[in-house]
């Protein structure tokens, strides 16, 4: 089982040379009619409530490599990484309780599903441990991830509805070549930490921009972060992607059954651009660990 982790050391590596080498683009968050949120943006920080679910994989089922599950996931904004205006100080409903603020409220939520598989998977007797990592199937349409822009600001964490009811301003596809994605468990309790790193861009037919809401967001690529933790705890929810009138196509609603785990999902997303070094900087670090293999392999 080390060397399935040591097979990953240079594909994050090399992911990290290409995440050192893409530059923040900044945009504008705006509400669909000409009114302005936020100037200079670079990141959308989602609520710490955010809820995410693996279907089918509690109730003793084994992490074996090669697994494959589905994953849901859905939350709403939070705060921005920008120069704010008093509109959006005034009317961001960055709580997820299921009613609007005041009367003047908006919100913007997140909701995604991701086709998995298991990688590598381990147990450590020693410290009572299971551990995994996990990659997405390269499934056409299988991985999505939208933004909503909604005046009633009715998301509601414990429900699981209000998530995909406003204006789609966003639809991207994640690409399953750059993810990486870990999770521990302790075996005694169920209690588990993990996390994801993923980027999403505009590849699908159907995917796209608005740039009534996301002005200046062009050639780009958003990069999800996020911890995981098991239990929910106040992120607990019962229905995913339960918005009425939401887009029940790509996003079927999907409620919560035994044998399913529900996580506590606390992300954020932050915009990049690749520079033109990317490729280069790429191409030095995997030349550099093909460098130290040869280094290290023995002489004749």
């Amino acid at each position: 089982m080390k060397n399935s982790f040591r097979k990953l050391i240079p594909v994050a590596a090399a992911l990290g040379l290409v995440f050192a080498a893409s530059s923040a683009q900044a945009f504008t968050l705006k509400n669909g009619a000409g009114v302005t949120y936020v100037t200079n943006a670079t990141s959308l920080d989602w609520n710490s409530t955010g809820s995410g679910v693996a279907k089918n994989v509690a109730s003793g089922v084994a992490l074996t490599e090669g697994k494959t599950f589905d994953f849901l996931y859905q939350a709403n904004l939070s705060s921005v990484a920008g120069k704010t205006t008093s509109t959006y100080r005034a009317n961001l409903d960055s709580t997820a309780d299921g009613a609007p603020n005041d009367d003047g409220a908006f919100e913007f939520t997140i909701v995604a599903k991701l086709s998995e598989y298991v990688k590598t998977s381990s147990v450590d007797l020693v410290n009572g441990t299971v551990s995994a990592t996990f990659g997405l199937q390269n499934i056409a349409g299988a991985n999505k991830v939208a933004i909503y822009y909604d005046t009633k600001a009715n998301a509601f964490t414990s429900a699981g509805t209000g998530f995909d009811d406003g204006v789609m301003v966003a639809l991207l596809t994640v690409d399953p070549n750059v993810t990486l994605s870990t999770f521990t468990t302790t075996i005694a309790t169920g209690n588990g930490l993990g996390s994801t790193k993923m980027t999403a861009t505009v590849s699908e037919a159907g995917d796209f921009i608005n740039q009534n809401y996301l002005a200046g967001l062009t050639k780009l690529s958003f990069t999800y972060d996020s911890n995981l933790n098991l239990p929910a705890g106040d992120s607990l929810t019962n229905t995913f992607h339960g918005g009425a009138g939401g887009d029940t196509t790509l996003f079927p609603t999907y409620n919560v059954k035994a044998g399913d785990l529900v996580f506590k999902v606390d992300g954020a997303t932050s915009v990049n651009v690749p520079e033109p070094t990317s490729i280069m900087l790429l191409g030095m670090g995997m030349l550099g660990l093909v460098g130290a293999k040869r280094r290290r392999a023995p002489k004749a």
